[in-house]
């Protein structure tokens, strides 16, 4: 009966996977700055106050994929791979958590310790192994750009891995990965241990028992995710794909700390992250758009391209 919660777990896990898959393949294609759609001109508003060019926000961007593609499946790309992660990622920190037994202690400091220790290393155990499939993962989808057949099935990318670069390839942008989930999870569990073993709730006056890992989740999300990010791209790099060749991706090589100093100077730390509502262009791509009194009302606002546009996609329209 022990093993029920945890396998109850794993399956809300599985699904909540499943369900975000479209999210996920638009995020990572956006964290690689493949931006097939052109950004539309939105002047000074309540919603938009500075003005500018703004991408579609991750709605649309799915349905052109979808469009192009000319079926749905192209945002479940890399699914298989992702659940496999999933799967192996919760048994491999369920067993090392089994494996490291709790402190006896009853100095609170010590249990604290003891627990954050513990939680550390079954996560890190859980980033080594389920690593490799987020490679394929984010392989799988970035084949989108190129359209590269070698990465269009799992057992395809593993091949393709395997012969370009090795088991190393596998283990691609495992260092800010790590340093991620990591330094997440002793954030959560701290906080956790300290709220339970200091009697916090009591001491600070609240009327029922504070949950803090959702919102030190999306504190600890927030700022670490140039880190995320650049997971993603180094997952991806360098690897002989088309992605590789993308504008953005130039000068995010070789290592960690190379890839977020080029993010840092093209003002890119953030990419991807804003996802639900329009995403302002980088100002030095875009042309100004022409003002009224050059008589260029209702006109198509210019745009300078970059070579990844699909000439098919929508024009940049100047929106009043």
């Amino acid at each position: 009966m022990e093993s029920f919660p945890k396998r109850h777990e794993l399956a809300i896990n599985c699904v909540y996977t499943a369900m975000l898959q479209p999210v996920n393949v638009a995020k990572v294609l956006i964290q690689v700055g493949y931006e097939p759609l052109p950004p539309v001109y939105r002047g000074p508003s309540m919603f938009f106050f500075a003005g500018g060019f703004y991408y579609p926000n991750i709605f649309k961007y799915m349905q052109y994929l979808k469009d192009k593609e000319g079926t749905i499946f192209v945002l479940y790309r890399g699914i298989v791979p992702r659940l496999c992660g999933t799967v192996l990622s919760n048994t491999v920190r369920n067993e090392v958590l089994g494996l490291i037994p709790k402190t006896e202690s009853r100095c609170p400091p010590e249990q604290i310790a003891n627990e954050v220790g513990r939680q550390c290393a079954a996560t890190a155990a859980a980033v080594i192994a389920s690593h490799p499939l987020l490679v394929i993962t984010n392989r799988m989808i970035v084949a989108i750009v190129g359209s590269e057949d070698k990465y269009s099935s799992f057992l395809g990318a593993i091949g393709s891995i395997l012969t370009d670069q090795g088991v190393l390839g596998f283990y691609s942008g495992i260092v800010p990965h790590l340093l991620c989930e990591v330094s997440g999870r002793a954030m959560e569990v701290l906080l956790e241990e300290l709220f339970e073993k200091c009697d916090l709730n009591r001491k600070l006056g609240l009327p029922f028992e504070s949950k803090t890992a959702l919102p030190v989740s999306s504190l600890h999300s927030f700022l670490s995710y140039p880190l995320q990010l650049t997971t993603t791209i180094m997952s991806v790099n360098n690897c002989g794909m088309a992605v590789s060749e993308l504008p953005v991706m130039q000068g995010t090589s070789p290592g960690m700390v190379a890839c977020l100093k080029g993010l840092w100077n093209t003002g890119s730390l953030k990419r991807g992250s804003n996802l639900m509502f329009t995403r302002k262009a980088p100002s030095q791509t875009w042309h100004t758009p022409p003002t009224e009194t050059e008589g260029s009302e209702g006109a198509l606002a210019p745009v300078i391209r970059p070579s990844h546009y699909d000439s098919s996609g929508p024009e940049a329209i100047k929106e009043e």
